[in-house]
């Protein structure tokens, strides 16, 4: 057995029962293999992290103006030309800044790489004088990057590889200035500057000063790059990279070499060194994929969105809006409608934070129609919810939104620590049994538990992590026909069940990170009668999965 994947997810770890996975629940002919519990059983292969998803940003930030080469802009050009034409696709976005004594944004954020194509003229007729500061250049990076974490979902920011790509043609003249101007020093380290004035360094002007201003350099670009590698923890970005490229002239220079390593060391990158024919080839061989490494299964679950669990009992629900039907029949409520009075709140949304089901409210600044993260809430209901609309489990529990407000647990508190009903069984595996958290109800996990089984196999030919899983007594009930929510003139026949199984993954080292998961849905027909249709063993197909944020 796998000591970490095989974990046999049985969800009473409270009860020491001597029996075998297969015969767990087979108690009085009501377990897996009885009429009224659903199975699932397949290959499932957590997601792969890449595609639109798992966003690249790449901010280009280019020497120009006074003493750059008309040859080195148009290499500049042509190669950020041919490189962009490569990422037509979403998945990719870029940045430009021109920098000279100051630096300058050509494009207000980052874009695609049409309208970044249109603006490169702007680079090309770039005109500044003066002294050149390297970190002028960094220092509009991190406001850039800064600003854009700020205002990104956080989910997306969570999965973004953001790059600042760094084109140096001189070295930084910032502390030579600094000793002249206190404006272009300002902020200036003052330890960094300490090593450009100290008395060994000799008269300005000689080699021995040059070479103290460039420990000078080498220590304030190093601390300006590990301010915007910094934001990768500051506003949780999945990872943030510095990379340095010298451009180097018939006599390379070894003390912007050194500005260059300085850069590359403090921004995780090897530097970069070529002549001005070198330039497009550099640019074009960065890799500017999001890593492909980094996500790990966190959980895999089912839930059956029709079934409610109060207290040991197993109630209806038809519509799947968090109401049992026996609640709206008493309330007044529909049972056949997710929101009854039309306002674009579930009813057990209402219910659950005090508002009227029957009442219209509005909820300004927000749109009934937006899923943005396709959790099956819309940004409406986020925002009663207090969740956030473009991450679909809110508090990195590994448990969606959706799933905790049915499940009346708290979206906005990670569930993996606390039970709430104090009977042993944490608030995750109750959810992961569909269990009640809010009573104490080891019987029911004994006869009615959820069970779970998960064997890790070889990795997809694209290298994502796969399992042989299997999720059973999974229990379905009779439903009511009902019109569809989405669909004008179609009904949903009586005894439908929908069965969600969700892979919930994310970074390994990140246990409470903004993660990604993907969902199937699985409808089940169940009526006493009758029993289940389909009645055996439902198969588990990764392509099946839907990718959601």
């Amino acid at each position: 057995m796998h000591a970490l994947s095989r974990s046999a997810w049985l969800l009473i770890p409270v009860l020491l029962l001597s029996c075998s996975d297969s015969g767990l629940y087979a108690l009085d002919g009501r377990g897996p293999s009885g009429k009224d519990r659903a199975s699932f059983a397949g290959n499932v292969c957590v997601p792969l992290a890449g595609g639109d998803a798992f966003p690249t940003k790449v901010l280009f930030a280019i020497e120009g103006g006074q003493g750059v080469e008309s040859e080195m802009v148009g290499y500049a050009t042509d190669g950020l030309s041919t490189l962009t034409s490569r990422f037509s696709g979403p998945f990719v976005k870029f940045g430009l800044v021109a920098y000279h004594t100051v630096a300058t944004g050509l494009l207000g954020g980052f874009s695609d790489a049409s309208e970044f194509q249109a603006t490169l003229p702007r680079y090309a007729s770039y005109q500044e004088t003066g002294p050149v500061s390297i970190r002028a250049s960094l220092r509009l990076a991190k406001t850039l990057l800064s600003g854009d974490m700020q205002t990104s979902c956080r989910g997306e920011v969570a999965r973004t590889r953001y790059m600042v790509v760094v084109i140096v043609r001189t070295g930084d003249k910032t502390c030579a200035r600094a000793r002249d101007s206190d404006v272009f020093g300002t902020g200036l380290d003052s330890r960094c500057l300490a090593l450009s004035t100290a008395a060994s360094c000799g008269p300005v002007g000689t080699s021995a000063h040059d070479a103290c201003d460039a420990e000078c350099g080498s220590c304030e670009l190093t601390a300006v790059t590990g301010e915007i590698k910094a934001l990768a923890q500051q506003f949780g970005a999945g990872e943030v990279v510095v990379q340095p490229i010298y451009v180097r002239g018939t006599s390379p220079d070894p003390l912007t070499r050194k500005l260059v390593a300085a850069i590359a060391s403090a921004g995780g990158t090897e530097p970069i060194e070529v002549d001005f024919a070198g330039l497009p080839g550099a640019l074009t061989s960065i890799k500017y994929a999001a890593r492909t490494n980094s996500l790990k299964l966190k959980r895999f679950f089912a839930y059956n969105r029709n079934v409610v669990v109060r207290a040991g009992q197993v109630l209806a629900d038809s519509d799947g809006d968090g109401l049992p039907d026996v609640d709206e029949d008493a309330l007044g409520t529909d049972a056949l409608a997710l929101d009854s009075d039309q306002d674009g709140l579930m009813d057990g949304l209402e219910v659950r934070m005090g508002l009227d089901p029957l009442k219209p409210d509005i909820i300004n600044g927000c749109n009934v129609s937006l899923d943005e993260d396709g959790d099956r809430l819309n940004t409406c209901e986020e925002r009663v919810l207090g969740t956030d609309p473009c991450i679909g489990d809110t508090d990195g529990d590994s448990l969606p939104d959706l799933v905790e407000l049915l499940s009346m647990t708290n979206p906005l508190v990670p569930e993996d620590l606390l039970d709430t009903d104090r009977d042993g069984i944490s608030n995750v595996t109750e959810v992961e049994a569909h269990g009640d958290p809010l009573s104490a109800d080891i019987d029911f996990h004994v006869e009615r538990g959820y069970g779970y089984d998960l064997v890790e196999t070889e990795p997809s030919p694209d290298g994502r992590t796969c399992y042989a899983a299997r999720a059973e007594n999974i229990t379905v009930v009779p439903t009511r026909e009902r019109p569809h929510p989405f669909i004008p003139g179609e009904v949903i026949p009586a005894g439908t069940n929908e069965v969600y199984i969700y892979l919930q993954a994310g970074r390994d080292n990140d246990p409470r990170g903004a993660g990604i998961g993907s969902l199937f849905v699985q409808p089940i027909q169940y009526s006493d009668k009758d029993g289940r249709s389909p009645s055996g063993t439902v198969a588990l197909d990764p392509n099946d999965f839907i990718l959601g944020t």
